[in-house]
């Protein structure tokens, strides 16, 4: 059955973990080779929705337990593609930009901060990302959320040293972009329970 074959798919990469971490690395490589391939040749069937479940359900928090992000936002995005077609097209198409304005945008924004804080006497590492179709998705489902009422489909990471250079940062980011008031929560003085 369907449900043996995953255990034993599982309890092989288990097995393989504890000798040797780069099978596991080339498993997820040939999963998302072959999700690339069914969404290269737009194939849409019960073998792809397989693989994308098991991949939901094995890969992907593989990839992010590994720390392997980009890997796991790949898998997940055509993961979801099989699964929920309609809904992945719809936000696809709802997305303004293609995926390299998004990059293009995200790169722009990055190095503007950088010069901000720079010129501020901030020194930080800055990172960021546009957001990925199903993490967009799961924001709308999880909060209710209309596409047009999502604010954050691109994230912006800045780390420092301590809490004074965050409020700063904090400030130069308000300079650059207007704050939405109702969308902005101050996790300097409240951080999440994880630490974020």
């Amino acid at each position: 059955s369907r449900e043996e074959r995953q255990a034993e798919s599982v309890r092989k990469m288990l097995l393989a973990m504890a000798s040797d971490m780069r099978v596991v690395l080339v498993r997820l490589a040939s999963r998302l080779t072959t999700l690339r391939y069914f969404a290269d040749n737009k194939l849409q069937n019960d073998r792809t929705c397989q693989y994308a479940r098991e991949t939901f359900d094995l890969y992907s928090p593989l990839a992010n337990r590994l720390g392997v992000w980009q890997l796991k936002w790949e898998l997940e995005d055509l993961s979801f593609r099989f699964l929920e077609p309609q809904a992945y097209k719809r936000i696809a198409s709802m997305l303004e930009e293609k995926r390299v304005g998004r990059e293009q945008f995200v790169n722009s924004a990055i190095a503007r901060l950088k010069s901000e804080l720079a010129a501020a006497g901030i020194k930080a590492e800055v990172s960021g990302r546009p957001k990925h179709i199903y993490s967009i998705w799961n924001k709308m489902r999880g909060k209710s959320l209309d596409y047009s009422e999502l604010y954050d489909v691109r994230a912006f990471r800045v780390i420092v040293d301590d809490d004074k250079s965050c409020y700063t940062v904090r400030g130069v980011v308000h300079h650059i972009w207007t704050p939405i008031p109702k969308e902005f929560d101050d996790y300097i003085s409240r951080p999440k329970p994880n630490g974020y």
